[in-house]
């Protein structure tokens, strides 16, 4: 039985039925030991908003895989502990004369099975303002009891690159094999941290597969919802811990921004003339052998719509 105390910021929730939504639960501590005992090593997913989520990547990730996958309420951070509300202030609906629907700061994990029937863990949410080492250590202690196999960071930053080539990706983490010529972009630099970050950082420490791969999103692109971005990270996620997640709605929504965004730069010469620059930058500077995760080498690397169909394929296979 594990002790309670050695997750002061955590609640752990009783187990539950499986489903579409999570509902609450009260905090028990007997869920770690029984899912460790019953099921195989999962991989943990982490994807937490915050200054590394451009392109809304981590809104996207979760609407996405909570939406269309079984998944069930794991555990939950106590947010009162780690949120400064004042800076961040949480927003609720007001009908005329009377307020509902509060909607506060959350960071939860979450068990999701994939569309194969493979369990992962996905830690989502909002990233706090306080604490960071204490739900780091807290985080290592759960990877430890239930004996994460792989950790797999997701994240974005808005960077002068062009909406018309591929989304580029910087690999990071001690897995050579899913790291070494996958990042079309691979700098020395001092970076502003971020917990998903410091978590990566402590886990590689602590001596646990870590993988994490960071998504370039144009920079002019930032500030609102570019699917290909989740769609890229879902595919590097998914070949990392051998996953089967689903992406069909967000390759749909993806092909209407790209359309969207054609008609404004056609109808803005000016806007034309910078995509072009960019366009010239990134051919000059991206890496030019770029290795797939999804294939082996000599294979011929699928492009993203035939990698699509086959996935969608797939799951209309299992389907029936």
């Amino acid at each position: 039985m594990t002790n309670a105390e050695e997750f002061n910021l955590l609640h752990i929730h009783a187990d539950e039925d499986q489903g579409t939504e999570s509902d609450a639960a009260s905090p028990s501590t007997d869920l770690v030991h029984r899912e460790a005992a019953a099921g195989p090593r999962m991989p943990l997913l982490v994807s937490i908003s915050g200054h590394t989520d451009a392109g809304q990547l981590s809104e996207q990730l979760a609407e996405t895989l909570l939406g269309r996958l079984q998944h069930r309420s794991v555990a939950h951070f106590e947010v009162d502990d780690l949120f400064d509300y004042r800076s961040r202030r949480p927003q609720l609906t007001f009908t005329g004369n009377r307020f509902s629907e509060f909607q506060g700061p959350r960071l939860e994990l979450f068990e999701v099975v994939d569309a194969s029937g493979r369990p992962f863990l996905l830690l989502t949410g909002d990233e706090p303002d306080f604490q960071w080492e204490s739900v780091t250590e807290t985080l290592l202690q759960l990877i430890e009891q239930i004996d994460v196999r792989l950790v797999v960071t997701v994240d974005a930053l808005g960077l002068p690159t062009p909406h018309t080539r591929p989304v580029g990706v910087t690999a990071h983490g001690n897995r050579t094999d899913l790291v070494e010529g996958i990042s079309t972009w691979s700098p020395e630099a001092k970076i502003e941290g971020g917990l998903s970050q410091m978590l990566e950082l402590r886990a590689d420490e602590a001596g646990r597969d870590v993988v994490g791969y960071t998504l370039h999103v144009p920079h002019y692109l930032a500030g609102g919802k570019y699917p290909q971005v989740a769609v890229a990270a879902l595919e590097y996620a998914g070949a990392a811990g051998e996953l089967m997640l689903p992406t069909d709605e967000l390759r749909e929504a993806a092909r209407s921004v790209e359309a969207d965004i054609t008609r404004q730069v056609e109808q803005a010469p000016e806007i034309a003339q910078l995509v072009r620059q960019l366009e010239a930058n990134f051919d000059q500077y991206a890496t030019t052998n770029q290795r797939s995760l999804l294939v082996k080498e000599g294979d011929t690397v699928p492009d993203a719509e035939e990698l699509g169909a086959a996935v969608e394929e797939f799951l209309r296979n299992q389907n029936g």
